[in-house]
């Protein structure tokens, strides 16, 4: 509509059209951003107007996740951005995007003095933060917010929305950890006392995320330094 009405924008803002903004796929969020955007921000219909009933929903549920992860890892949430108008609201659209283009361009680029993580590092935390969003956890976790606000989890327990943000701050945590494991053993085989210096996390809860990752079949034991085990990626049967 903002066309037809002949209302103008920033020719830098880059639109791309979905069915529903409930099919946002975070993991591509990240993606855009490890690709260079400076900013995005998800625009969709009101609350009750969603053709998909709760798409609006699940895609600020997303979008919020998303923002917080986007914090840890020390890129300015305000990047990204979940805003509502109706499709016939071509003034509020423009003034919407006008408003989000001032913010991206105040924030600055992409890593720079907008963002606790500088480039090129900010780059390395937005590949890990790719691999979390794509990830079965917190894919799943998103997706149960709904019936665990309102009916709760298989026993019966009904979850507050603090609770709720409580246990998605602590996946966000624990997920980037084990990413950010996973990334220096691709580079080099390490010990945990090694990781657990590069990523300033206690070593017992490396060794924690290690124990699991070997389980999973991702991590094996490379060679034993002194008394010291290092490990690797595993390999990979063909």
């Amino acid at each position: 509509m903002a066309g037809v009405s002949r209302l103008q924008y920033t020719p830098e803002i880059k639109i791309v059209r979905l069915m529903c903004t409930g099919r946002v796929d975070p993991a591509l969020v990240a993606k855009a951003f490890k690709k260079g955007i400076d900013g995005l921000m998800v625009v969709g219909c009101y609350f009750g107007d969603c053709h998909y009933i709760t798409g609006n929903h699940q895609a600020k549920a997303k979008m919020d996740m998303t923002r917080k992860l986007f914090k840890f890892i020390g890129l300015n949430e305000d990047r990204l951005a979940f805003r509502q108008c109706s499709s016939g609201e071509a003034s509020v659209f423009v003034e919407l995007v006008s408003e989000f283009d001032q913010k991206i361009l105040d924030i600055g680029p992409l890593g720079g003095d907008g963002d606790t993580v500088k480039a090129p590092e900010i780059f390395k935390k937005l590949e890990a933060a790719e691999a979390v969003l794509a990830g079965e956890k917190i894919r799943w976790i998103i997706g149960k917010r709904t019936p665990f606000l309102e009916t709760g989890n298989m026993y019966g327990e009904v979850f507050t929305e603090h609770e709720f943000n409580r246990a998605i701050d602590m996946i966000i945590v624990e997920e980037m950890e084990v990413q950010e494991i996973l990334a220096r053993l691709k580079e080099t085989a390490r010990s945990v006392k090694d990781l657990a210096n590069d990523l300033t996390i206690p070593p017992a809860r490396v060794f924690r995320y290690i124990s699991a990752l070997k389980r999973k079949g991702m991590v094996a034991l490379d060679t034993v330094a002194g008394q010291t085990p290092i490990f690797q990626i595993a390999r990979q049967e063909v």
